[in-house]
């Protein structure tokens, strides 16, 4: 209920301030390019899986003003790439292969309150879909792994100027409300649909720009930790053969970003 409950209020206040006079303010297009560190843990601390690579992000978002200095902003986005994967079979055994990585994300921002001294607050509902392909080698077989997340969250902003600068920096902290895990093991076991862990991130961004350039140029960091999954009976033929659970998972990506607003 506390799930459904945030989720609904969000809504509804985006839904109140959608109900008031708008005209559109900007559109832009970005793309960046992500450096991101995937690592599993296991309860006991010990590492047993760690992914890098880089990976191409693109996103185009729009922001609409609203009555009485409000805003609100839509963004879609999309990101893929192959990481190097290093870890280890189930037998122990050392294995080393690649993991394609393909983010799906829809976000809907909302400022209820015109820009101030202090800076700009936003609520920050996003839709995740993040699917991670583990190719397959002589010693195992591939997994296909897929997470559908909802995540509500907050996010601040201001705008400096210096040297003849815009400087934007930013912070952003959510959380998953909503986790579902889907486990393909490529027909050596069922698939498994799982309660997805917890997740968390904190995000950290700093973009710049000239007063009269549509051109905008930033860095982010974004730190992401996520629980454990409950354990999961593990089925072959519908027929009980273990169990199967996500470990713990630490995502750090670094983002060099361009952005051409409209």
């Amino acid at each position: 209920m506390r799930r459904i409950g945030i989720a609904a209020a969000l809504a509804a206040c985006c839904a109140a301030a959608g109900g008031a006079q708008a005209a559109p303010e900007a559109a832009s297009v970005s793309a960046e390019v992500v450096h991101r560190r995937l690592v599993e843990r296991a309860d006991d601390g010990h590492r047993l899986v760690k992914e890098s690579g880089e990976v191409l992000r693109l996103e185009v978002a729009g922001t609409m003003a609203l009555a009485g200095g409000g805003a609100l902003r839509g963004i879609a986005a999309a990101a893929a790439g192959e990481l190097a994967y290093r870890g280890q079979t189930q037998a122990g055994v050392p294995l080393a292969t690649d993991a394609g990585h393909r983010d799906l994300e829809l976000a809907l921002q909302w400022r209820p309150l015109a820009p101030a001294r202090w800076g700009e607050g936003w609520l920050v509902l996003t839709a995740l879909q993040q699917r991670r392909q583990i190719a397959s080698q002589p010693a195992a077989r591939g997994l296909r792994e897929t997470s559908l997340l909802l995540l509500p969250g907050v996010r601040w902003t201001r705008t400096l100027e210096a040297a003849g600068w815009q400087w934007q920096p930013s912070v952003e902290l959510r959380a998953s409300a909503y986790h579902r895990f889907d486990v393909g093991f490529g027909g050596l076991f069922d698939d498994a649909e799982l309660r997805g862990g917890r997740r968390r991130e904190l995000v950290l961004g700093l973009e710049a720009n000239r007063p009269d350039s549509p051109w905008r140029f930033g860095l982010a960091w974004s730190h992401a930790r996520q629980s454990a999954s409950p354990v999961q009976t593990l089925r072959r033929a519908g027929v009980p053969v273990g169990t199967v659970r996500q470990p713990r998972i630490a995502i750090d990506d670094v983002a060099l970003r361009v952005t051409r607003s409209f």
